[in-house]
């Protein structure tokens, strides 16, 4: 799906993980990630599953829970309260994922075994590797509840609360402004 606008993409190995959380449309409903078939299309054309691999329904679901938990979390930098309950899914989804840390050219964490890694296992060392480069809090999901696009907040003083102004802020900011002036929300209809 698109980075709605014109957002740049997150640096890095974070790209990944922003481009991952946005597999799902909330507002429009559009899912990218639809069958165990869809999920390893997404997956090789990142290079993050070997071509001919099966993956099964349960494979989907962790995934699509992954995503979620993710996108619950990314909250957090973006000023929220994450849901009861976000950090410890995303604790138990790391603790089944066999990683190890790495210090060669830097810290970081990959797949314990590279031709068998679940895709998870790419994801979360994305997320360390970004935590460690200090880009991760940039990360942040749309405050707009209907939204909830990943995007990467590049502004200088890392203020960025929407997907897009253009978009969102300026629909949060007219229910905001109905909200406080009532009589001018029934002028307009």
């Amino acid at each position: 799906m698109a980075i709605p606008g014109r957002r740049p993409p997150a640096p890095g190995r974070l790209e990944l993980v922003r481009s991952f959380v946005n597999t799902v449309d909330i507002e429009s409903g559009a899912e990218d990630l639809t069958s165990p078939r869809a999920l390893a299309d997404w997956l090789v054309a990142r290079n993050l599953l070997p071509r001919g691999r099966r993956l099964t329904a349960q494979d989907l679901a962790d995934a699509i829970e992954l995503r979620e938990t993710l996108r619950d979390v990314l909250q957090r930098n973006a000023g929220h309260a994450v849901p009861a309950g976000a950090a410890e899914r995303l604790d138990r989804i790391a603790a089944g994922v066999p990683l190890r840390a790495r210090f060669a050219d830097g810290a970081r964490l990959e797949p314990a075994e590279e031709t068998n890694a679940p895709a998870s296992a790419w994801l979360l060392g994305a997320i360390y590797q970004s935590m460690v480069e200090g880009t991760w809090a940039r990360l942040k999901v749309c405050a707009n509840d209907t939204c909830r696009w990943a995007f990467y907040d590049s502004s200088r003083n890392r203020s960025g609360t929407w997907c897009t102004m253009a978009v969102c802020g300026n629909r949060m900011k007219g229910r905001k402004f109905r909200r406080r002036h009532p009589a001018h929300a029934s002028d307009a209809g």
